[in-house]
């Protein structure tokens, strides 16, 4: 059963401007370092074009979930600008920011660019405020999500370590086409409680993504029983304005241990959800890839 993402794996040609930023700037740890082993077999495993050389795991100790691997990987191509969720695959990353105005600054100081200033609405079908702000993350072709933590309201390592700013990745957010067909399979496949299914719009919204006037999106998000960070999202891409190639290869692998890997190869077996690796043994052991046909490349491992 899918009880949230344990790592965000982000795939890049040069890991140093992101170490800058996450251990830098919002406060994650080193945990561990060192070139990838099995290369080839870590390739397969996240549908990458060429095998990966080294890997850093950045994480909030004392968090349940929504851990960074950064992994390099020599000759990769800069990705396309995040812009619009106008085309499938990833597109976000969320985070909780204590005190959002120093943080934002010090990101920005780095030279960080932002989409727009902060905006404020009401979660939809809620009386729940939320103040958010969008940071271009280029490297990754991401956007990240910077999102005021309310004392209470969430779960998140904020919840216990007062000295900490920035939380864990609390939610990871993909694009589909087919957002009926994800939301089966996060229920049916993986397992996974979807627990918001709404509309997205407004001027504020609008504001955040530099969306037209009027536009919105349709999105649903997941959790386990333990409730625990960080949740899957899916929306409902836009049309693009003008025809957009497809990303060539996953600029965001999502990393979940699952309770029964060998059932879970088996509800893969058929393709239709994406192409499934099957189960592979490694020296860390058994893995399984999956390159959906959602837009959300992931990975799975016994837990």
């Amino acid at each position: 059963m899918f009880d949230g993402i344990d790592i965000v794996v982000l795939p890049v040609a040069d890991t140093e401007p992101l170490l800058e930023l996450y251990v830098d700037a919002m406060g994650f740890e080193v945990v561990e370092a060192g070139p990838v082993r099995e290369p080839e077999v870590a390739a397969r495993l996240w549908s990458l074009p060429s095998p990966p050389a080294k890997t850093i795991l950045l994480g909030k100790p004392g968090s349940k979930g929504g851990w960074i691997r950064l992994v390099e990987v020599p000759g990769l191509p800069r990705p396309d600008p995040a812009g619009r969720p106008d085309r499938p695959g990833p597109y976000a990353l969320d985070f909780y920011l204590r005190d959002p105005d120093a943080t934002e600054k010090e990101i920005g100081g780095r030279g960080w660019g932002f989409v727009s200033d902060p905006v404020d609405y009401l979660l939809p079908g809620t009386e729940y405020p939320v103040r958010e702000r969008m940071l271009d993350q280029t490297v990754s072709g991401l956007l990240h999500a910077f999102v005021q933590y309310r004392e209470g309201r969430t779960r998140c390592v904020l919840g216990e370590r007062p000295e900490e700013d920035v939380s864990e990745v609390n939610a990871v957010v993909f694009a589909t086409g087919d957002l009926p067909g994800a939301r089966a399979f996060v229920e049916n496949v993986l397992g996974g409680h979807v627990y918001f299914a709404d509309r997205f719009g407004g001027p504020a919204v609008e504001e955040l993504l530099g969306l037209e006037p009027g536009e919105g999106f349709e999105a649903v998000i997941a959790r386990g029983p333990a409730s625990r960070n960080a949740r899957l999202e899916f929306l409902r891409h836009l049309p693009p304005a003008s025809p957009r190639p497809p990303h060539a290869y996953p600029r965001v692998v999502a990393g979940c241990a699952m309770d029964d890997l060998d059932a879970l190869a088996a509800r893969l077996a058929t393709g239709e959800h994406g192409a499934s690796t099957g189960v592979v043994d490694t020296v860390a052991g058994p893995h399984l890839g999956l390159r959906s046909r959602y837009g959300a490349c992931f990975y799975f491992w016994q837990r």
